[in-house]
């Protein structure tokens, strides 16, 4: 039953807190308040408050954007989650002006589960992917 439980939390967060129309208080909720998170810039890898901040910076750079969890597994105390999300590039993102192009990013997520928070995050994802739809640097070349 707890490996349930923890997917539906995992995809609440992930699905709620980073798309723009979802509610950020699945954070306070559902994460620890002293979340380690590996995946997130060095500044923003401490805290709860931290993963809102984070995801407030990604929902203002895509004020349209929409995050889908595809895959998801749990195993003892860790949920793997599978996700892609997208919208167009309308706010600055980590001082990156708005290009007004449409970007989709898709990443992997590990998620270490605690008595129903998630307590620590590792992560992969394909933002340089992003950076080369929204014209910010070239496309690999062609072999």
């Amino acid at each position: 039953m707890a490996n349930q439980q923890y997917k539906a939390i995992v995809r609440r967060v992930n699905e709620e807190a980073f798309s723009a129309d979802g509610d950020l208080a699945v954070i306070d909720e559902f994460v620890a308040v002293d979340l380690v998170d590996h995946t997130a810039p060095p500044h923003l890898q401490h805290g709860n408050q931290s993963l809102k901040e984070l995801a407030q910076i990604w929902r203002r750079a895509f004020p349209d954007l929409k995050v889908t969890v595809h895959e998801i597994i749990a195993e003892g105390d860790l949920v793997v989650i599978s996700w892609s999300g997208g919208g167009t590039h309308l706010g600055d993102l980590m001082g990156i002006p708005p290009t007004g192009k449409r970007g989709f990013m898709a990443g992997i997520t590990f998620n270490r589960m605690e008595d129903g928070r998630i307590i620590e995050r590792w992560g992969n994802n394909d933002q340089a992917g992003l950076f080369v739809q929204l014209g910010l640097m070239p496309a690999p070349a062609a072999s």
